[in-house]
């Protein structure tokens, strides 16, 4: 992915005005500037094996409260991060080969190190689950820091929010 030819603003509108509407109050040009400033490229992957959490994993957020939402990219990793310290927050974008939406917008996390990404735990009633002509995926965040993202636990744990803090980062930052 070329970041420097990408209209991040323009993305954020077109995949989805419910959750990234307020962009629109944003200077586009320096909202584009600061992405491609604080985009972090992480790991490209051949198939979701990578970056599924464990079972481990998921059991020990459910004891502390957390309920899975199948695709729910921004939720699910903004409600680990509440719950558990050990997870980083990012938000951006994942760069696929994908006729129609080579780069979707999305949120993931880490743990030591590594990728993890709650929206492709398994669901076995999907049939297009792990669509082989859609990889590689690349992923590419923007760190949000914890005590940041708790400032949102309330709509995120109770409400399951979907917004991606990510404009909301920016004009914190600007």
């Amino acid at each position: 992915m070329n970041i420097d030819k990408i209209d991040f603003h323009e993305l954020c509108l077109d995949e989805s005005p419910q959750i990234y509407g307020n962009v629109n109050q944003l200077n586009k040009d320096n909202f584009n500037q600061w992405i491609k400033e604080n985009l972090e490229e992480f790991i490209t992957i051949e198939n979701y094996d990578i970056v599924v959490p464990d079972n481990n994993v998921m059991n020990d957020l459910k004891r502390l409260g957390y309920e899975h939402i199948h695709y729910q990219c921004h939720y699910s990793s903004k409600a680990a991060t509440i719950l558990n310290d050990n997870f980083k927050y990012f938000t951006g974008f994942v760069n696929r080969e994908h006729w129609l939406y080579p780069i979707i917008t999305h949120s993931f996390n880490t743990l030591k190190g590594e990728v993890i990404d709650f929206a492709r735990v398994s669901d076995p009633n999907d049939p297009i689950e792990n669509e082989k002509s859609s990889f590689p995926h690349t992923y590419y965040g923007i760190s949000i820091p914890r005590e940041f993202v708790l400032k949102y636990k309330q709509e995120t744990i109770e409400d399951k929010s979907m917004t991606p803090l990510l404009v909301q980062w920016y004009l914190k930052n600007n």
